[in-house]
């Protein structure tokens, strides 16, 4: 999750060289949130699908492309300008990424239906743990596995799952940062190319060893193993930064072109099987199909929200579009939570109403509840538990702004 930055003035198009961060203020590049907000999206609607039978709506064929192209765009947002120590960008990191992963872990692992009904037990989601499967007989064992998964594994507690990526990209941010200042032992003697080929290395060298932790079934404490394999994708996205600003100048029909190619070819080459998990280092089938699906699942996305930025949102007929597009800018900077509160009405949904719910047509509605409710907290942690995530006070009406 990035920062929270002050909002410029909204300018459908911007680009990510006009939005360069100064040091006394950082702009928020629409396209880039609108991208961002459109992978979460898609990681909610993943969760609506693995959560009941009768939903189906096409969201595995995405699992190859949709965490590397959020740690790969958060890469390409990566700066250390208003940082000149690793000890300040530490604590500003901790302040807005480890804080917020522990305190809303341990918010709704107290709100967990099972904590107040262990009788609830055999209904929710079974935990490993390095490859350890918990015996749990009592709630204290729940608890206590629990706060293993958060403390141990970095993977959160069961009441907020997807806030393992939070953790791992606290952790690929420190060690991005460590990277970058190798580069000043070589300063002297180095030329810009070489840090951008000495950064793909470690890129290459990353993934290489994610992937051999997982082909080895290798999980090792604070899920280091992912760390490398989201890495590698992370800082991809710090040396395609200038390719993108390129991109950026291109003419509309070659990103149109580069964007349906992308996707078309993204079909062929994705085999990752159905226990693809970056969250578990699990990788799929093929080493260089993963790679190739999410490169260009990546590039996809990036041309798609390019080209959508250059549409004129002005005229009434664009309304539609506007309306999305402040949606998927909402989505962005409410992440924290929206990942946290769908996943747990999901999970409530599923221990408490799993047979009213779980049958054709009358699953989708679980859609329709899990927004709802994350339109409710909203405002509620923006306005009041603003604190637990790291940010600033805001209004109410600042915090569901979409236009």
């Amino acid at each position: 999750m990035a920062p929270k930055q002050p909002l410029a003035p909204k300018k459908s198009g911007s680009s990510l060289q006009q939005n360069v961060p100064s040091h006394n203020q950082e702009q928020r590049i629409n396209w880039i949130d609108e991208y961002k907000g459109f992978v979460l999206l898609l990681v909610c609607l993943y969760h609506v699908e693995q959560s009941f039978t009768n939903v189906s709506m096409g969201m595995e064929i995405l699992s190859a492309c949709r965490m590397s192209a959020f740690f790969f765009i958060s890469g390409v947002l990566f700066s250390t300008r208003r940082f000149d120590t690793f000890k300040s960008y530490f604590i500003h990191k901790s302040k807005v990424l480890l804080l917020p992963y522990i305190t809303l872990s341990l918010l709704f692992l107290l709100l967990d239906p099972v904590v107040w009904n262990f009788d609830l037990f055999p209904r929710t989601l079974k935990m490993t743990i390095m490859n350890t499967r918990p015996e749990i007989v009592s709630l204290w064992d729940y608890i206590y596995w629990n706060m293993a998964k958060i403390f141990v594994a970095g993977k959160s507690s069961i009441g907020s799952g997807p806030l393992w990526f939070v953790f791992t990209l606290y952790s690929i941010s420190l060690m991005f940062y460590g990277i970058q200042n190798i580069q000043k032992l070589f300063k002297p003697l180095a030329s810009p190319l070489f840090f951008k080929l000495f950064i793909l290395f470690c890129a290459a060298a990353s993934l290489t060893a994610g992937w051999i932790l997982y082909k080895n079934h290798i999980r090792l404490p604070l899920g280091i193993e992912r760390d490398f394999t989201t890495l590698s994708f992370f800082a991809l996205g710090w040396v395609c930064r200038n390719p993108i600003k390129s991109m950026e100048k291109l003419p509309t029909w070659i990103l149109v072109a580069v964007a349906t190619i992308s996707f078309a070819t993204y079909t062929f080459t994705n085999n990752v099987g159905p226990w693809f998990s970056i969250m578990n280092n699990e990788l799929g089938k093929s080493f260089w199909g993963f790679l190739a699906s999410s490169l260009l699942g990546i590039t996809g996305l990036v041309a798609t929200f390019i080209f959508i930025s250059r549409i004129p949102c002005k005229k009434s007929l664009a309304a539609p579009l506007r309306i999305f597009k402040g949606i998927l800018q909402n989505i962005s900077r409410n992440a924290l939570i929206v990942l946290a509160v769908h996943w747990y009405i999901l999970l409530v949904l599923r221990i408490v109403f799993k047979i009213q719910m779980d049958k054709p047509g009358i699953a989708y509605l679980s859609i329709l509840i899990v927004t709802a409710a994350t339109i409710t907290a909203i405002p509620l942690f923006r306005c009041k538990l603003y604190k637990l995530i790291g940010k600033e006070k805001i209004t109410i009406r600042e915090s569901l702004n979409i236009l």
